[in-house]
């Protein structure tokens, strides 16, 4: 936890001078980009971001700096929907050691002296930039801002510019060219919203920033065993990530969470992305439940092949011809047989409480999942499930296949969907219920309303939507008859 001792301030890995005896905390913030698009992974924009070619973390950029803008920015209609999370990056980003708080002026009204201080918060798809922001010294008119942004894939950036306020935002000029616009959050005390701009108003990306708060979960990265070799005899093992709430002793509830595809299958360097969903790691771990993203074989920092559904040109993505798609369904529950076997030998498992779901392919996989193992799980979340998308002709017959696999659980489920999905439309994916229900599943199914240019596929980033759904659903598995 940040301690305050002689007037310096340490938060994390970095200590930075205040001249004032007020407590500067830690907090990440999420944002995940492909929501402001229509087509995630598909759409260029979309396609840079995933591979973090255009963050603040980057290099430098020669382009022409536009002045600061003297109007209101235009900030995006998502900007509510964004909400308290940690940085993905194992790197933290650590403001320079000559960075020093001034305590503002007696007389400075209290809307521009609580820009003061250290805010720290996270940017870029999956939350893969760490993100650190001081505002040293504020006057009526602006304030001096320190930065530092980092993530795995790209070096520290740091500077100090001189920023402008702007109505109730604070505007400031990166050494990239880009421009920094930072805006206090109303009736959120300790929290920032930001936003980084190109010249001609295009965004970059948003976020939130905060002066509060400390991690509530640990996040760690494991290794689980595999009865698979490699052509040389190497025993495979395969990549998770556990998050697990501090403070709370075991053994605990656990959610298993399945990640989905690669968009269409034909990007090679995307199966090597770790996935996980921190906006659902944090709603779990605050409710003392531990959360388990296990990669299947080739995904992630996994070995093995990524073998779900391919034709015989692989280049050319997941095939949409049905016996071989199942195939890689079968395949994808041959892992998950191999996850399960590990987490219910974990000592900090609690057994009686499993939870499993996913996203996309994650969510089909986890309602197949529980059919094959009827009485292992309290019950499965899906988000936005299917296997093939609508493209495919053949996409009713191979999703309704792999749902009805679900039917023998006679626990309840619960299937979460959103409007404007790029992949899966509402009416696709009500007749997919549909077909469950029929085969003799239990569920309920809850379709959502978005924001204007919002992709529906990307509703698990958006708890605030989903949150009281699913905290219902928890008291509803139990506390009922189905324990």
């Amino acid at each position: 936890m940040p301690t305050v001792s002689a007037l310096r301030l340490t938060i994390g890995l970095q200590t930075v001078l205040v001249t004032a005896p007020f407590l500067q905390g830690l907090s990440m913030f999420s944002f995940r980009l492909r929501l402001a698009f229509q087509k995630p992974l598909q759409n260029a924009r979309a396609a840079a971001f995933f591979g973090l070619q255009i963050i603040l973390c980057g290099p430098s950029v020669a382009q022409q700096p536009d002045p600061v803008p003297a109007t209101i920015t235009a900030w995006p209609s998502y900007m509510p929907d964004l909400v308290a999370g940690f940085s993905e990056s194992s790197v933290a980003a650590v403001l320079p050691a000559d960075v020093a708080i001034t305590l503002p002026d007696a007389s400075l009204p209290v809307d521009k002296a609580r820009w003061s201080g250290v805010w720290q918060g996270w940017a870029c798809i999956f939350r893969a930039c760490d993100i650190s922001v001081a505002i040293e010294s504020v006057t009526a008119t602006g304030a001096t801002v320190v930065y530092a942004g980092v993530s795995d894939q790209q070096p520290q950036l740091t500077g100090r510019s001189q920023g402008s306020f702007v109505g109730n935002e604070l505007h400031a000029r990166l050494h990239t060219g880009a421009r920094l616009v930072l805006r206090l959050r109303e009736g959120a005390a300790g929290e920032m919203e930001m936003s980084v701009w190109r010249a001609g108003a295009q965004l970059l990306f948003a976020g939130v920033l905060s002066t509060r708060g400390v991690p509530v979960y640990t996040r760690r990265v494991e290794r689980i065993p595999t009865p698979w070799k490699d052509a040389d005899g190497r025993t495979q093992t395969l990549e998770a990530v556990a998050y697990r709430p501090i403070g709370v002793e075991g053994p605990l509830p656990t959610l298993v969470f399945n990640h989905g595809s690669t968009g269409v299958g034909n990007r090679p360097s995307w199966f090597t992305h770790t996935w996980t969903s921190p906006e659902v790691a944090q709603h779990f771990t605050s409710k003392g439940w531990q959360v388990v993203f296990p990669q299947r074989r080739g995904r992630g920092k996994s070995d093995g092949l990524y073998d779900e559904g391919f034709g015989a040109n692989r280049a050319a993505g997941y095939t949409c011809e049905p016996e071989q798609s199942l195939k890689g369904l079968d395949r994808a529950l041959a892992d998950m047989d191999v996850v399960m076997e590990h987490v219910q030998k974990r000592p900090d498992v609690d057994k009686a409480r499993l939870l499993i779901g996913g996203v996309s392919r994650g969510g089909l996989l986890s309602v197949a999942y529980a059919g094959t193992r009827p009485d292992m799980f309290l019950g499965v979340v899906n988000f936005v499930g299917g296997w093939l998308g609508e493209a495919c002709q053949e996409a009713a017959l191979i999703n309704r296949t792999g749902f009805v696999r679900g039917a023998a659980m006679q626990r309840p489920t619960l299937w979460l969907y959103g409007e404007r999905d790029s992949y899966y439309s509402l009416a696709h994916s009500r007749a997919s219920f549909e077909a469950f229900r029929a085969a003799g599943g239990r569920g309920k199914m809850v379709s959502y309303t978005l924001q204007p240019r919002q992709n529906g596929h990307g509703i698990d980033s958006l708890p605030a939507l989903w949150k009281s759904e699913l905290d219902g659903y928890l008291s509803q598995i139990l506390a009922g008859p189905n324990r």
